[in-house]
C-alpha cells in the first residue's frame, strides 16, 4: 500500500488539476487514451512477469497488480497532460501567428489606401493653393485669406489622417526610450505659445520612439489648443491655450500621465474624445486624440481620461514595461519648468 499511495495521489491530483486547467474538453479524450494505455500496458507487463516468476501468494499478486495499475495509470496521465499542454501551446502560437499576419495584411492595405487617397487629395489641393497664391499677389482680401486658411487646414488633416492610419499598426520591435529626454524634445517641436511644461518623468520604457513622439506631441498640442477656456464645454465649443496653462508630465504606477490645469473635459465626454469619429466645432475631427488612442493600443497599453489636480484634463497611460531600475535613473529633470 505504501508503494501504491504516491502514484494514486498523482492520479487524484491530476484529475483535480484537469478540472481547473485551461485545457479544452477536446484534449481530455487524448489524455484518457494515454491514461488507459499506460495503465493497461504496465499491468500487462507485470502480469507476464508474475507468470514468469511465480510468487505463490494471492495477496502478494493482488498488491503487485495494484502497484502496476497505479504506476502505469499515473505515468500515462502525466504523459497525456504534457502532450495536451504542448498541443495547446502550439495551437495558440499558430493562432497568434495567423492573427499577426492578418493584422499586418490589413495594415498594409490601409497604408496603401491612405497613401493613394492622400496623393489624390494633395494634387488638386496643390493646384488650388498655387492659384490662390497667384491671385493674392494681384490682390488680397479677407475672403482669400479665409480660403488660404482652409487649404492649410486641409493639408494638416491629410497629414493627420496618414498618421492615424499608420499609428495603429502592431508594434513588433521596441527599444528603451528615456521618457524625460523625449518629453523635452517633443515640447520643443510643438507650437506651445506661452504655456509651461513641468517635466517630472525619469523612467526608461520599452516603446517605439517615433510613435511615442507622436503621442506626446498630440497630447501637448491638444492641451495647448483646447486647455484654457473650456476645452470641451457642454455646447462643444473649444478654447485656446493661454499663458496661464501648465502641462505636467509625471509618473504613476505602471505608466505615466499628461495633465493640464485648463478647464477640463466634462465626464460624459471623456471616453468620446478618443474615438476616431468624434467631431468638434473647430474642425479637428478628433484625429489628434484618436492617434493617441491608436498608438497606445498598438503598444498594448491602456489609456484613461480623468480630471487633473488642477481641474483640467489628465491622460493616464498604464500597463507599460519599465526597463530601468527606478533607483538608478540617469535623467534628472530641470528644477525650472521648460517654457516655450
Amino acid at each position: 500500500m505504501l508503494a501504491v499511495v504516491p502514484f494514486a495521489a498523482v492520479i487524484i491530483v491530476g484529475g483535480f488539476w484537469l478540472g481547473n486547467s485551461e485545457l479544452t474538453l477536446s484534449r481530455y479524450q487524448r489524455i484518457g487514451v494515454w491514461f488507459a494505455g499506460g495503465l493497461s500496458s504496465f499491468l500487462l507487463l507485470n502480469l507476464l512477469m508474475m507468470q514468469t516468476w511465480s510468487t505463490g501468494s494471492l495477496r502478494w499478486n493482488i498488491g503487485w497488480a495494484l502497484f502496476a495499475v497505479a504506476v502505469g495509470g499515473s505515468g500515462g496521465l502525466v504523459a497525456g497532460i504534457f502532450e495536451a499542454r504542448a498541443i495547446s501551446r502550439a495551437v495558440e502560437a499558430e493562432r497568434q501567428r495567423l492573427q499577426r499576419e492578418a493584422v499586418e495584411q490589413r495594415n498594409e492595405r490601409l497604408d496603401e489606401f491612405a497613401a493613394v487617397v492622400a496623393h489624390d487629395l494633395r494634387n488638386p489641393l496643390s493646384v488650388a493653393s498655387g492659384q490662390l497664391e497667384l491671385e493674392r499677389m494681384d490682390r488680397d482680401s479677407e475672403h482669400l485669406e479665409t480660403a488660404a486658411t482652409a487649404l492649410d487646414r486641409m493639408e494638416t488633416l491629410i497629414d493627420r489622417t496618414l498618421t492615424l492610419a499608420r499609428s495603429g499598426h502592431v508594434i513588433s520591435e521596441t527599444e528603451p526610450v528615456d521618457l524625460g529626454e523625449l518629453v523635452d524634445s517633443c515640447w520643443e517641436a510643438v507650437p506651445t505659445g506661452d504655456a509651461t511644461l513641468a517635466n517630472e518623468v525619469t523612467a526608461v520604457i520599452d516603446a517605439d520612439p517615433d510613435r511615442l513622439r507622436h503621442l506626446f506631441e498630440n497630447l501637448f498640442r491638444n492641451a495647448v489648443d483646447h486647455g484654457s477656456t473650456g476645452s470641451l464645454k457642454s455646447d462643444d465649443t473649444l478654447g485656446r491655450g493661454s499663458a496661464d496653462l501648465t502641462i505636467r508630465v509625471g509618473e504613476l504606477s505602471g505608466g505615466f500621465y499628461v495633465a493640464d490645469d485648463g478647464s477640463g473635459i466634462p465626464p460624459e465626454k471623456r471616453d468620446a474624445v478618443l474615438d476616431d469619429g468624434y467631431t468638434s466645432t473647430d474642425g479637428e475631427g478628433g484625429l489628434g486624440l484618436a492617434i493617441v488612442q491608436r498608438i497606445v493600443e498598438a503598444h498594448g497599453w491602456e489609456i484613461g481620461v480623468t480630471e487633473s489636480d488642477g481641474g483640467g484634463t489628465r491622460f493616464e497611460i498604464t500597463d507599460i514595461t519599465r526597463t530601468d531600475d527606478p533607483e538608478e535613473d540617469t535623467y534628472t529633470p530641470s528644477k525650472t519648468p521648460v517654457q516655450a
